[in-house]
This record gives C-alpha cells, structure tokens and sequence, in this order.
C-alpha cells in the first residue's frame, strides 16, 4: 500500500509540474516567439519577396545584351563597358549598403524600411532602362544606359540586400530558416520563369505581328528596318512594365507578410565593425563559400548571358524565347527534388553532386550543329537542373558560415555577411558579361544583322562550354577545402540552442521543471544542461 501511495504521489507531483510547463528538453523548442515555427504562409510571403531580384536579373542576364546590340543599336565596346562597369558599381554599393543597414534602427525595424523604399525606385528605373530614348548620339544613349543601369542595380541592392539579411531575423531556428530559404528559392524559381515569359512573349509577340523579323539581312529599306526596330522596341518595353508590377506586388506581399524580429541570438561581447570586417573576409568557411559559388555562378552567367546569341547566330535557332522558358520552368521542377536532398545528403555534396551534372550539357553544346533545335530543348532540362542547384543550395549554406562564425567569436554581422557575399557574385558575372561582350566586338560582330561571321558563332560555342567548364573546376578546388561538413552543422545547431537557453528566462524555468520531473521520476534520461 506505501508503494502505491509513493507512485500516486509522485503521478501528482508530475500532473502539477505539467500544468506549470510542458516538459521540454532545451533541444526540443520553446513557446517564444522568435523559436516557434513559421506559419505557411510566413514563409510564403517571405519567399514571394526573393522575386524582384531575380526576376528582373535573370532578364537583365538573357536579353541585355541582344537588346542594347540589335535593339538600341550600341556599340559592343559600350555595351561592355555598360554591363561590367554597371556590376563593378553595383558590387562596390553591396558593402556600402550593408554598413548603412547594420547601423539603422528604426521603430520599424532596421531592415523593412530600405525594401519599402527601394522597391518603387528599382521598379521605375527598370522601365526606363529598357526604353530606347530618340537620342541622335549613339554617346548620348551610351550615357542613359549606364546611368539607368546603374541606377536600378544600386536600388535593387537597398531592397534585396535587406532581404536577404532577414532570413536570419524571421526565426532562430535553423531549420526554419533553412525551411523558409527552400520557399525564397522556389519564389525566385516562378519569378525567373514568369519573368522570362512577360519578357520573352511580350517580344515575340510585337517582332512576329505582319511577318515582320527582328534582325537583318542587309536588303531592308530604311523605313522597314525602323518599322522592325520600333516594335521591338515597344516588345521590350510592355514586357518591362508588367515585370515592375510584379516587383511593386513581391516586395507588398513580403513588408506585410511577414514580421522581422529582434532575436538576441547568444552575442558575447560587441566586436567593433572595423575589426569584425577583417574577421569576416578571412574567415575559411567564408571566403571557401564565395570561392566556391563565384565561380559557379560565373560559369552558369556566361552560359545564360550568352545563351540568346549562341542560339540566334550559332545554332540559326530564332525562337529562343521558348528555350529560355524551357530552362527556367526545368528549374522550378528541379528545385524540390534539390530540397529533399539537402536534407539526406548534406548541402556540401548537393553542391558538388550539382555541379557535375553539368558536365554532360557542356559537353553537347560544343558539338551541336544548326538544325537540331529538337535537342536543345532536350538539354535545356538539365542546363534548368545547373540554375536550381546554383540558386537553392550556396544561399543555404550562408546562415550556416554566419552562425559558425557566431560561435567562433560571439557576433552574426548578418548584412555584413550577405553584401560581401553578393559584392563577389555581383562582380563576377560583371567581369564575366562584359569580357563576353567584348570579345564579341574583337571578332567582328554586327549589330542586329541575322547573319554573323563564323568567328563570331565558334567564339559563342566557346562562351557557353570551355569558359564555363574552366570556372567549374576551379569552384571545386573551394568546395573541396570549405570546412562545414553536415556533422559540424548538426554541433553549431546544438550550441546554439543551448546558448538560447541560457539566455531566455522562460526557456531556463522549462529547463528548471524537467530536471525535477526527470528526479522525482527517478527518470534514466541524462538531464540536460543550460550552460555551455
């Protein structure tokens, strides 16, 4: 009978505890609010607020060039010095902005003020940057191009780089983050997709009323040939407007969808900015990261920024719009098969396993020959595989770089982090678009004509395989040195938690309140700690 009052008592004792709190290891989460799971629709609007960026980049990456060569009828040298002068301005703005950002605070927030600010700028200036202005000067529209693009690269950056900090301010737990990057990363997906088909049908559908072609065969009146360029024209420009709209209804739906917190994320001891900056850039896992995904995403920019043209002048295909959308809805395809394996795999073998996949691509874009449009869009399938890698898994493996170096020395410099990230990538596909460009203008190029000389075409073949290829290997040579392997991620995740727990008050009663179930219970669980 004693015994069975001890086992009555000690039920009681655990009812009670239970009605002061849930028993909880630390591990196993908490009721605040920066802990708790994101709703679905959180993540939702946070991911719809990722389109702008690439929604207007992937089109600037397609069709710029064809667009300021054959439609505003530029000069390959401007248009070089356009494209890489314009990422070289826009990659030094990236740290710039960040620095800005890290010391704003506002009754708002300190990063949702920059998106609500800059997202109506970038999307008036995209407009104006594909609009053909009557100038008799072709200095004069050289100017209007490169101040526009410009421009809308330096605003774009005030909305995005915000963006991509709050990532680690939606949410402390890691796989939330990683949950709410995998929605960001399908967003970009539909928004690179739904840009490229405004885009890409807004011109077909002006270049191809009457008959009329977009390119010439040197026998045109001067009145057909503005005839044809007009319309072109006016193509670019209706596409560029519904896409702003599409940037003004992203950047709405991510302001009021979501909520950015202020999470104390275990921050021991402030280390001044000046001397956290050197921290950051020689920080292995930091610098391995950029290195690894610079070239990559080289490799995947020379391919798309040059994608249009080898299709146009090497392969004779003219309806390249369509591939384009072949590409990018392979993409969307690809991206949640990618997501799954980042769970079972691990993000450092993703990213290599994704790479090699685009070997076999390479391989036949430079023996393809004119007339075998039918396996290009075959391809086209596995070159969408390469961009869903390239976007989905280098941007998960940031949170992990900021929360590795958190622990290392006790401050995240989360927007310092994300602007030197995107500075570098910015600057590569820069360099790597304007030295296409220019080597374009060296061997002959001419402006707008359906016809180009054979140095041109084997110069293509060359932009999109041999390039590519080199730039990929050399982004292996990173991965292969980059430091966070899935079981350091798993022991960063777990130290985390703790310090949480040592720091949140509610957490530390929960803590208190299983360690005395776990005790009157006479439980074999070994009880866990709060301090590290």
């Amino acid at each position: 009978m004693a015994s069975a009052v001890s086992t009555e008592l000690e039920v009681t004792d655990v009812e009670r505890s239970d009605e002061d709190a849930t028993e909880r290891t630390p591990l196993q989460g908490q009721p605040s609010t920066s802990g708790k799971k994101l709703r679905t629709r959180n993540k939702f609007a946070y991911g719809v607020g990722g389109m702008p960026y690439q929604l207007t980049n992937t089109v600037i990456g397609f069709y710029i060039a064809i667009f300021l060569l054959d439609t505003a009828d530029l000069r390959p040298l401007y248009v070089s010095i356009i494209i890489f002068f314009g990422r070289f301005w826009d990659a030094v703005t990236d740290p710039i902005v960040g620095i800005l950002i890290t010391k704003t605070n506002t009754r708002f927030g300190k990063l949702k003020p920059w998106m609500a600010a800059a997202a109506p700028l970038a999307a008036g200036m995209y407009v104006l940057l594909w609009t053909v202005p009557d100038f008799d000067s072709s200095v004069a529209g050289f100017f209007w191009y490169l101040f526009f693009y410009c421009g809308f690269q330096t605003v774009l950056t005030c909305y995005h780089l915000p963006y991509t900090a709050l990532t680690m301010l939606i949410s402390e737990e890691q796989q939330e983050r990683d949950s709410a990057t995998v929605f960001r990363m399908a967003s970009e997906v539909v928004g690179n997709l739904l840009g490229n088909i405004l885009m890409g049908q807004s011109i077909l559908a002006f270049t191809r009323n009457e008959g009329g072609k977009d390119c010439l065969t040197g026998n045109e009146t001067e009145t057909n040939i503005s005839h044809a360029i007009k319309r072109e024209e006016l193509g670019y420009q209706v596409g560029a407007s519904m896409i702003s709209v599409v940037v003004l209804v992203s950047a709405a739906t991510v302001l009021f969808g979501t909520t950015e917190l202020k999470i104390n994320k275990g921050q021991r001891g402030k280390i001044p900015l000046r001397k956290a900056l050197p921290k950051i850039i020689s920080f292995k896992p930091y610098w391995t990261l950029i290195g690894a995904f610079l070239f990559f995403i080289t490799a995947i920019q020379s391919i798309q920024g040059n994608f249009a043209l080898y299709c146009k002048y090497t392969l004779h295909i003219d309806n390249y719009q369509n591939l384009i959308i072949v590409v990018l809805a392979s993409a969307f395809v690809f991206m949640p098969l990618w997501s799954c394996l980042l769970r079972k795999l691990g993000k450092k073998k993703c990213m290599a396993i994704g790479a090699a996949t685009s070997f076999p691509l390479l391989v036949v874009y430079a023996v393809l020959q004119p007339n075998q449009e039918w396996v290009m869009y075959v391809f086209s399938i596995l070159a969408g595989n390469a961009i869903a890698v390239v976007q989905l898994v280098p941007w998960s493996m940031v949170p992990d770089v900021i929360d590795h170096f958190l622990i290392k020395h006790g401050q995240s410099y989360e927007t310092i982090f994300y602007s030197f990230f995107v500075m570098f990538v910015k600057f590569a596909t820069g360099v790597s678009l304007g030295i296409s460009t220019m080597v374009l203008g060296l061997v002959g190029y001419k402006n707008g004509y359906c016809e180009q000389p054979e140095a041109v075409a084997f110069t293509l073949r060359l932009l999109v395989t041999a390039f590519p290829c080199l730039c990929i290997f050399i982004g292996y040579a990173f991965l292969w040195v980059y430091p966070i392997t899935e079981d350091v991620r798993q022991k960063n995740k777990t130290i985390l938690e703790i310090w949480r727990d040592d720091e949140d008050e509610g957490r530390r009663k929960t803590v208190k309140v299983s360690k005395e179930q776990r005790i009157r219970t006479r439980s074999f669980r070994t009880p866990s700690t709060t301090l590290l």
